[in-house]
């Protein structure tokens, strides 16, 4: 059969060549590389192994794999049921803190567990892609992490315009303490939460656009206050965003905006917001009582801005709200006074107040929990400190609605980011704003063409040179290029579990905690419990699959105050205290238990130039202090509220005492633990060269059964550190 001719002038009537402008091509190409650029960063960890990081992720992990699997069974309508051993809002965990077990709804983030087990249920299922759920939680935060690049373009465009919205997402793309908190394994609250909150504040701030209609205005509203909701029953930490849009509210009246609308548009966004995060048993209804009240009093004031500017000349409105404002603050101060708002909890506490930490050793112990140095504020952001106080200047002149939330932001995120260093991703999203804002300010003045000459009078209005151009663009590029110094080792750094958790990157893998809980899984009876540190619970339950103690939800300080105590116990009270911690209250029995520590020391054959003058140290001592429980110590101590001077020499607080004293060693449950033997004499005689650690040899005890304990599984000590698991003796 013969085909018909198409002639090829009718064939370009039909398909016409897509018109594109160069200006949106260049800024999609440059999207296109900020996105792929924060993909490969956060990606780099994959070097060292495909693991989950840290630990709250395993679980996370283990939260979303029970709403997987159970709605594979059962179907999503799941969620329904009145079934605990089912339905995850009922869930009662009990291979987590022994023997009282965990509500996991209401102690854990549900949107992140329900949006990971969806995602992932409709990647399986709808687009047919076969992948484990823990490799497609290792890749989600990378996403996440990387989708939040288009969202901070759009946020910061609609603050002020697309130059400072394009350098604000290359920001995002390499900031280091988002990368930190947002890499390959990571699936944790934080790299979601944000692209939601992000998300969110853009919808919002489109909502004070004269350009949108009513219409416009209520989905805008709706999808903003969803946006944040979900982030808040995702992470905890977003509460602090509603701080922020009441304190939006809160200054309205006194910029240039229709309060009308402020107030109509607000009462929609905080409704769905607060609503969609009450759904949620964490946050809760509660989340009304507490950032919601921050919501409901900015949106309380502009109500009665309106109302005093409605009665007052216009002469006279700035005067009358400050009156106002300050008689709204005294009656807010009064109702807080009178004890009707309900306390505030100790880590958002201490996130406002920080001396606050000093009262809880638990919550200071927490690295995360630790301030912020402003070393780390300088190598986080180097050069963008500068252009973000460039672009909070310029910000300040403006005085609209957008400028008043980047100011806020950047305020109010530099003071909680220097409370906790976790915080950090505040200051992050702040400076990516401000810096942005900055930067196309300040290249804008650099670039812009000279003026014409003014022809009557012969005046050339003044402009840089062409070479001071050139040279001005080269360097601000210099300096922002420079920051790769600071951002290259926060991404070229292995998870946590590929380092057994050690406090210091050695540099190379340390599998010796891979190693424990496989041979925990493999080798221990299903009910045996296990007791370490609560750092490590999380990992003995997931990959272990074993009971665990306690773990960094930190939910019960008094357990995680009777593991410290038992670990500086001598062998008697120990066993007492082994045996209330094994108690099964529900069959009334024993249950077989482990104690697993983690110990971490360097010999001396490391240290060549030394050997060549101390011959008589190779091969047989080690300096322990490399980040495994022998670093933990002091919180052994303060935790419990022990007496540190038993136990150290000069003690003064967790982080600030002497060496162990030979009481350690020698009559505490711990000290006899690990595989060393301390030396007094040669401790002494070397301590002004190692900086008073002590000196011993490498000796595995109780490795017989006539004692507390016997020795069960030990490591391979071929690098750090070495994990050892003994039996507890019935």
């Amino acid at each position: 059969m013969k085909l018909p001719k198409i002639k090829i002038s009718a064939l370009k009537q039909v398909v016409t060549k897509p018109k594109v402008k160069r200006r949106t091509l260049l800024i999609s190409l440059i999207l296109i590389i900020s996105f792929s650029s924060a993909l490969i960063i956060r990606m780099a960890p994959a070097n060292y192994g495909f693991y989950l990081n840290e630990f709250d992720p395993y679980f996370d992990y283990y939260a979303t794999n029970f709403i997987v699997n159970n709605a594979e069974k059962y179907g999503l309508g799941v969620v329904l049921s009145d079934d605990p051993n089912i339905n995850y809002f009922l869930w009662h965990d009990y291979m987590t803190w022994y023997p009282e077990g965990r509500d996991v709804a209401a102690t854990s983030q549900g949107g992140l567990h329900f949006a990971g087990a969806i995602l992932f249920l409709l990647f399986k299922d709808f687009f047919g892609i076969n992948i484990s759920l823990y490799d497609f939680l290792v890749l989600f935060p990378v996403f996440f992490g990387a989708l939040t690049v288009f969202a901070i373009f759009l946020l910061t465009r609609r603050i002020a315009g697309t130059t400072a919205g394009l350098l604000a997402s290359l920001i995002v793309a390499f900031s280091p303490p988002l990368i930190v908190r947002g890499n390959l394994g990571w699936y944790k609250s934080e790299p979601f939460a944000l692209f939601l909150t992000v998300l969110s504040a853009y919808f919002f701030l489109t909502i004070f656009s004269p350009k949108v209609k009513r219409t416009g205005l209520v989905w805008r509203a709706i999808a903003s206050g969803i946006l944040l909701g979900y982030a808040s029953a995702s992470w905890g930490g977003v509460q602090y965003f509603n701080g922020v849009m009441g304190l939006v509210f809160l200054i309205a009246p006194f910029l240039d905006v229709d309060l009308k609308r402020v107030i109509h548009s607000g009462s929609i966004f905080i409704a769905s917001n607060l609503m969609v995060a009450s759904a949620f048993p964490r946050p809760g209804p509660g989340i009304i009582l507490s950032s919601g009240l921050v919501l409901f009093a900015g949106l309380a004031f502009a109500m009665i801005g309106l109302y005093v500017k409605s009665v007052t000349e216009p002469k006279d409105h700035r005067k009358a709200l400050i009156i106002s404002l300050v008689a709204f603050a005294l009656l807010g101060l009064f109702v807080v006074s009178t004890g009707l708002i309900p306390g505030i909890s100790g880590r958002y506490l201490t996130a406002i107040f920080p001396f606050q930490r000093t009262a809880d050793p638990l919550v200071e112990s927490v690295a995360e929990h630790q301030t912020s140095a402003g070393v780390y504020f300088f190598t986080s952001f180097w050069i963008l400190i500068f252009l973000g106080a460039f672009g909070a200047f310029m910000m300040l002149k403006k005085k609209t609605i957008f400028s008043a939330y980047a100011l806020i932001l950047g305020i109010t995120s530099l003071y909680v980011a220097s409370s906790f260093s976790r915080l950090m991703v505040y200051a992050s999203i702040a400076f990516s704003i401000l810096a942005g804002i900055g930067f196309s300010e300040l290249s804008f003045s650099l670039l812009k063409p000279a003026a014409p000459t003014v022809a009557k009078r012969k005046v050339k209005a003044y402009a840089l040179r062409p070479e001071v151009k050139v040279f001005s663009a080269i360097f601000i590029i210099a300096l922002l290029a420079s920051a790769n110094y600071y951002w290259l080792p926060q991404y070229d750094a292995p998870v946590s579990i590929v380092i057994s958790g050690l406090q210091y990157d050695p540099g190379f893998a340390v599998p010796d905690w891979l190693e424990a809980l496989t041979w925990i899984r493999e080798n221990t009876p299903e009910n045996a419990v296990i007791i370490a540190w609560w750092d490590y619970g999380y990992w003995i339950t997931v990959m272990g699959n074993r009971t665990s103690l306690a773990d960094n939800a930190t939910i019960n300080s008094t357990k995680i105050q009777e593991i410290g105590r038992l670990f500086l116990s001598n062998e008697t009270e120990a066993k007492e205290l082994i045996d209330k911690l094994r108690w099964d209250p529900r069959t009334e029995e024993y249950r077989p238990a482990y104690v697993a520590i983690i110990f971490s020391a360097i010999s001396f054959n490391f240290y060549p130039e030394f050997l060549q003058t101390y011959p008589d140290l190779r091969d047989k001592y080690f300096i322990p202090y490399l980040g495994g429980d022998e670093s933990k110590m002091g919180w052994f101590v303060d935790i419990p509220g022990l007496n540190g001077t038993l136990y150290f020499e000069e003690y003064r607080s967790a982080l600030d005492h002497g060496p162990p004293t030979e009481y350690f060693w020698q009559n505490t449950l711990l000290g006899k633990m690990f595989p060393f033997n301390y030396d007094k004499k040669l401790s002494d005689t070397y301590k002004y060269l190692f900086d008073s650690v002590p000196i011993g040899s490498y000796a595995i005890k109780y490795q017989d059964s006539n004692g507390l304990l016997k020795l069960a599984f030990a490591s391979s000590f071929e690098s750090y550190a070495q994990v050892l698991i003994y039996q507890v003796v019935e």
